[in-house]
């Protein structure tokens, strides 16, 4: 720097910024130069970027204990009261998960029984713990980790158990079924990045400890798959994680509950066996984790023969080595729970002008799933939340502000409305029910109305009912006409701001080429507008103001034809291109300018777009966030051109 005493301070020491975060301090008088210098270094503090938090809860003492403590895991240094568990709990171990906003706690022993209690704190504010809802299960011992989304537990020893059930953090409610672990085991070591979950040791009581690491898909449901092995067969290990990897820390790996202070690592996006990566400060077991991308802490646990410690210590994640001492917490304890605010799986918080949503799904196995991307730059789906009913061949409709689904097939036939609000993470909420349970649905909006036509009952009849909601006010759906034709089409509805059109479909007999229309703000019955320009169902439809189209579909077989029309003028539908294979039961979605295409049959997790006012094929344009069932996949968007 060209000036001797930055920050206007004359000192023996030049001062330095101890930033990135919000809190943290500049001391002094500063030029511009001297500013931008240290923000390039990253150490400027920046408003609005907190430092990541750790949290320690509950645990046992002796006694159970409610304590939860707060550690801020980019500095060193003693832990802080935060609050209280909403019960005192022991044996909680590795039970604890958080996004940048909460943080959760579930399982555990109470002193008379295991539990299946889950509460949760907001981070930013210290306070007493609420209660969230239950688990599947009441456990001790049972290892959560989390994608910032959703959290998940799986396994448990008091109640010996290979459950793994999940929440939505940013709701409320009981957990719900995901699958199982590859045994009935507790104790394991879990950590997590945006994708993958896993699992890693454990045992099935006081012998019989593994070296198994498994791992399940996050964003969808499902028992685990083989990973590899830790470097030894240990339980009561703690795990965390910066994006890419994940460390487990401490254990036992004998039997006699003998401490170890062994710390490995695994690659999480790839598999294969865990690699040494250094040691504790001090060998212990039944310790928690928390992390940054940047920084893993282990605090409390137990040394051996009762004795409980209150060390915190540290590593540097990217690199290997031992770990360092970073200070205590306010209680000594073991077979504690923890959670950090910058957990290593952060996505990015749904804001954009510009996103597609996709939920739904499956034939075998309906889905719940809602996932979405930024529809301007390319890449791969993140997990949003779950809509209320598993299912799929929903209809789908949206305003610039909500994404609304009605009927599909779950365990029947239903009528089921939900909705989501785009700006925030949370499971869909119940809206109100169809005029009439049925499946295989097309949706359109305006940026008021959406619109539900045709598909199929319970009798295999198929339909020609148009239903109407207003998407701003919950309620049930009110009788809009009749469709030209019964048929159902799942997905095949595109709209302008005044027009909504549904194209092809299944009469019950036959495929069928037909297009129609209604006029969205004015209740009646369609009008024929053309025909596409092959006959089919269940292809993947979106618009521009202007232009609405239409891929793949099936007609005997699948389909790879995109076709478009001018949704202000009647006519036959124009070739547009191909998309990447033949498929249908594609999601759909788009912006004013851009078409997404996701998943299908045959079973395919890509996404693949076009651009709206031109033609030509259809181009790749990343991954679904869950690949398990994405056969009629039922899409929408905050910027389709009905807005």
């Amino acid at each position: 720097m060209s000036q001797q005493w930055p920050g206007g301070l004359i000192r023996k020491t030049p001062p330095t910024p101890t930033g990135p975060f919000q809190d943290g301090s500049a001391t002094g008088v500063w030029t511009l130069d001297q500013m931008n210098y240290w923000l390039k270094q990253g150490l400027w503090p920046i408003a609005g970027n907190a430092a990541p938090v750790g949290l320690f809860a509950g645990g046992y003492t002796g006694s159970q204990s409610n304590v939860i403590d707060r550690v801020v895991i980019a500095s060193a240094g003693n832990a802080t009261d935060f609050g209280d568990l909403s019960q005192s709990r022991g044996y909680i171990s590795n039970g604890g998960s958080g996004s940048s906003t909460r943080g959760v706690f579930g399982a555990g022993y109470n002193g008379s029984a295991d539990v299946n209690t889950i509460d949760y704190v907001t981070i930013a504010s210290a306070g007493n713990a609420i209660d969230f809802g239950d688990l599947t299960v009441a456990t001790e011992n049972a290892a959560s980790c989390s994608n910032y989304v959703r959290a998940v537990w799986g396994g448990g020893i008091g109640n010996l158990t290979s459950v793994i059930g999940y929440i939505t953090i940013a709701s409320t409610g009981n957990a719900v079924s995901f699958g199982n672990l590859a045994s009935s085991i507790g104790a394991c070591a879990a950590f997590a990045s945006s994708v993958r979950g896993v699992f890693a040791g454990g045992e099935s009581g006081t012998s019989g400890k593994t070296n198994v690491i498994q791992y399940i898909t996050i964003a969808s449901t499902g028992n685990t798959t083989s990973f590899g092995d830790l470097l030894s067969e240990r339980s009561f290990a703690s795990g965390c994680a910066s994006s890419t990897r994940g460390l487990a820390g401490g254990g036992v790996a004998q039997s006699g509950y003998i401490p170890n202070n062994i710390i490995e690592y695994v690659t999480i996006a790839t598999t294969g066996n865990a690699t040494d990566f250094g040691d504790l400060t001090v060998a212990r077991y039944g310790t928690a984790a928390v992390a940054s991308d940047v920084r893993g802490a282990w605090g409390g646990g137990n040394t051996g023969s009762g004795s409980t410690s209150n060390v915190i210590d540290y590593v540097t994640i990217a690199s290997a080595g031992n770990a360092t001492d970073f200070g205590d917490l306010t209680v000594a304890r073991y077979f504690l729970a923890s959670c950090s605010s910058a957990a290593d799986a952060v996505q990015p918080t749904p804001t954009s002008s510009e996103m597609a949503f996709f939920s739904g799904a499956g034939t075998s196995v309906p889905q719940a799933t809602i996932q979405y991307v930024n529809i301007a730059s390319l890449g791969n789906g993140y997990l949003f939340s779950s809509l209320t009913v598993a299912r799929y061949g929903a209809g789908p409709c949206a305003s610039s502000t909500r994404g609304v689904w009605g009927g599909g097939y779950s365990t029947g036939y239903g009528n089921v409305i939900d909705y989501i609000t785009f700006a925030t993470f949370g499971n869909a909420v119940d809206f109100g029910d169809l005029t009439t349970s049925r499946i295989y649905v097309g949706g359109y909006a305006s940026s008021t109305r959406g619109v539900f036509s045709g598909g199929s009952d319970s009798g295999g009849n198929r339909l020609n009912v148009i239903d109407y909601i207003t998407i701003a006010s919950a309620g049930n759906a009110t009788d809009f006409g009749d469709l030209i034709q019964a048929r159902q089409s799942q997905g095949s509805g595109c709209s302008s701001s005044t027009r909504g059109v549904f194209g092809g479909g299944y009469d019950g007999s036959s495929w069928v080429n037909t297009i129609d229309y209604t006029t969205i703000a004015s209740a009646g019955n369609a009008t024929d507008f053309g025909d596409l320009t092959s006959s089919r169902e269940s292809a993947g439809s979106c618009s521009s103001s202007t232009r609405g189209v239409f891929a793949g579909g099936y007609g005997g077989s699948g389909v790879n034809v995109i076709d478009y029309i001018t949704i202000a003028s009647a006519g036959n539908a124009t070739d547009f291109g191909d998309l990447l294979s033949n498929l249908y039961g594609v999601g759909a979605a788009s912006s004013s300018t851009r078409g997404l295409f996701a998943g299908g049959n045959p079973s395919t997790n890509v996404i693949q777009y076009i651009t709206i006012a031109s033609t030509g094929n259809a181009t790749d344009f990343g991954d679904l966030a869950s690949s398990s069932e994405t056969t009629y996949l039922s899409g929408c968007s905050n910027a389709h051109g009905g807005l």
